[in-house]
C-alpha cells in the first residue's frame, strides 16, 4: 500500500458516509427500535438482517471516501424538498402506525441524504451498494402466502411424478402414514431472501451492470426456491418411506440449510467476474461544506419533532350497530373459527342460519395500533380458500370467500368487511390506508364485520344469496 492509499484510509472523509447513516437512527429511532426487535427474532424471515447490515457497512467502508461534487442550486432545492417531504411522510405513517410504510420510508431518506451531502453523481455511482439494505426490511413477509401456494403447486406435481399415493389438498399433502402441511415456515421465504442477498452481493463484487444484476438475481431467486422445493419433496419421501418416524419430520432446519448450501454454493463459485471501473478520486479530498450537514439536520428534524409533539389520540368507542329485530343474539360458534386479535367489544348475532360476528377495537393507550396486526384468519391446516372476490353492496365493497374443509366436503361462505372510523374496506391493506383519513376526522375506531353460513349444495349458490341478503340488511343499518 503506497502513502497515498494509507492517507486515504486514515482520512476523516472515509467516515462521512457513516455519519450520514448514523443521523437516521437518531431522528427516526422508533422505526429502528421496531426493526431491531424483528431482526433479533432469529427464527423468522429477517434473522439474516444483522449479518447483511455488517456486510453493507464493510462494503461501504471499502468504497469510501465517497466523492462529493457541487451541484446546481435547483437540484439542491429539489433534494431539500424531497428530504423534507420524506421526513413528514415518515411522521404521518408513524402517527397512524402503518409500520410497513414507516419502515420503507427509511430507504428514500437514506438515498436523499446521500445525494444531498455528496451529490447526485455519487448517489448514482453507489446505487447498487445503497440498495443492499432492502434485504433487511420486512416488506418480504408479504410474499409468504404466494410462496406457500407456489411451493404447494410445485411439490404436488413432483409427488405425482414419482407416483407416491397421496391426497393433495391445497397446502396439505396426505400420505398413508400421516399429514404433511406446507405451512408459512415452509414457504421458502428465508431461502429466497438470503439467496437474493448473496446474488446481489456477488453482482456488486463482480462489477455487474444492470443487466448482470437482473440476470444474477433471477438465477439466485430460482435456486433459493428450488432448494426449498427439493427440501419439502425430500421430507415427503422420507415421511413416506419411514412412516413419519424419521427425526427429520420434526426437526429439519439444519437439513434445509445443508441442502441450500449444496445447491447455491457452486453457483457462487462459478459466477463470472466482470472488470470493475473505479470511480474518480479527484473530488474526494475536497472539504465537505458544513452547510450540507446543517441543512441535512434541519430537513430531517421536522418529522422527528412532530413525532414527539403529536401523539395518536386515545381511541373512541365505535358506535353500536342497531340491527333489525330479525337478528337474535347468538352464543353459537362460527362455522369457521376466526383467528382475530382479541377485541375490546364483540357481538354475535344470527339471522336465517347466517352467523354474524362484530369485533370492535379502539386504542386505549397511545402505543396501541388502531388496526391491529391481522395475518391469516383461519387455520390453514383445516381449511383451504376455494374462491374470493370483492362485491359492491349498499354503496360499499365487501369480500366474499368460499372456504372448504381439507379432505372433506364441508364448505362455508364468508362475507367480511372492515370499518375504520366510518370508512369501509374489503381488505386489511386498504383498512390500513384508511387510518389516515379516520385519524384526521377524529374517528379513531376499527370494526371487523364477518358473516358465515354453511353451504347446502356443492356450488354454494343458496348460501351465497343468504349471506348477501343479510349483508344488505346490516349495511343498510350502518
Amino acid at each position: 500500500m503506497d502513502l497515498r492509499q494509507q492517507h486515504s484510509m486514515r482520512h476523516p472523509a472515509k467516515w462521512f458516509p457513516f455519519a450520514v447513516i448514523a443521523i437516521l437512527p437518531v431522528f427516526f429511532w422508533p422505526t429502528f427500535n421496531g426493526l431491531s426487535h424483528e431482526w433479533t427474532q432469529w427464527d423468522e424471515s429477517l434473522s439474516h438482517a444483522y449479518p447483511v447490515l455488517l456486510w453493507f457497512a464493510y462494503l461501504l467502508f471499502k468504497a469510501s471516501p465517497l466523492p462529493h461534487q457541487s451541484q446546481p442550486v435547483w437540484l439542491s432545492f429539489l433534494f431539500a424538498t424531497a428530504l423534507l417531504t420524506s421526513a413528514l411522510a415518515w411522521f404521518l405513517f408513524h402517527l397512524v402506525q402503518i409500520k410497513l410504510f414507516e419502515q420503507l420510508m427509511l430507504l428514500p431518506l437514506l438515498y436523499l441524504s446521500i445525494a444531498w451531502v455528496f451529490g447526485v453523481n455519487t448517489l448514482w455511482q453507489q446505487r447498487f451498494l445503497l440498495l443492499l439494505p432492502v434485504f433487511t426490511l420486512p416488506v418480504w413477509d408479504y410474499l409468504t402466502e404466494p410462496l406457500v401456494q407456489l411451493a404447494s403447486f410445485t411439490v404436488a406435481h413432483m409427488v405425482r411424478w414419482v407416483g407416491i399415493p397421496a391426497l393433495i389438498d391445497g397446502s396439505s399433502i396426505f400420505i398413508p402414514s400421516g399429514h404433511i402441511m406446507i405451512a408459512d415456515g415452509c414457504s421458502g421465504l428465508r431461502y429466497l431472501i438470503i439467496s437474493l442477498a448473496l446474488g446481489y452481493s456477488i453482482s456488486y463484487l463482480n462489477g455487474y451492470r444492470e443487466k448482470g444484476f437482473f440476470l444474477c438475481l433471477v438465477i439466485a431467486g430460482a435456486l433459493g426456491l428450488l432448494a426449498n422445493w427439493i427440501r419439502i419433496f425430500a421430507l415427503i419421501l422420507i415421511g413416506y418411506y419411514t412412516e413419519m418416524q424419521s427425526s427429520l419430520m420434526s426437526d429439519h432446519e439444519t437439513f434445509g440449510w445443508v441442502l441450500f448450501a449444496v445447491i447455491c454454493f457452486p453457483a457462487i463459485y462459478f459466477a463470472p467476474v466482470a472488470r470493475r471501473t473505479e470511480a474518480g478520486q479527484a473530488d474526494i479530498m475536497r472539504p465537505l461544506p458544513w452547510g450540507r450537514w446543517l441543512g441535512l439536520l434541519l430537513l430531517l428534524a421536522p418529522g422527528a419533532i412532530l413525532s414527539v409533539v403529536i401523539r395518536p389520540d386515545i381511541g373512541i368507542a365505535p358506535p353500536s350497530l342497531t340491527l333489525d329485530p330479525a337478528f337474535t343474539r347468538s352464543l353459537q360458534a362460527m362455522p369457521v373459527d376466526l383467528q382475530l386479535p382479541k377485541a375490546k367489544r364483540q357481538q354475535r348475532y344470527e339471522n336465517k342460519k347466517v352467523q354474524v360476528r362484530i369485533d370492535q377495537y379502539f386504542p386505549e393507550k397511545p402505543k396501541e395500533r388502531l388496526v391491529p396486526y391481522i395475518a391469516r384468519q383461519y387455520d390453514a391446516s383445516l381449511w383451504v380458500l376455494d374462491e374470493t372476490r370483492v362485491l359492491h353492496r349498499q354503496g360499499m365493497e365487501v369480500r366474499l370467500e368460499t372456504l372448504r374443509q381439507k379432505s372433506g366436503l364441508r364448505k362455508v361462505v364468508q362475507v367480511q368487511w372492515f370499518d375504520v372510523g366510518g370508512y369501509t374496506a374489503p381488505s386489511v391493506a386498504q383498512a390500513k390506508i384508511l387510518q389516515i383519513p379516520a385519524l384526521l376526522a377524529g374517528s379513531n375506531y376499527f370494526s371487523i364485520i364477518t358473516l358465515q353460513t354453511e353451504c347446502l349444495d356443492s356450488r354454494c349458490e343458496q348460501a351465497i344469496q343468504q349471506v348477501l341478503d343479510v349483508t344488505d340488511l346490516i349495511a343498510s343499518k350502518g
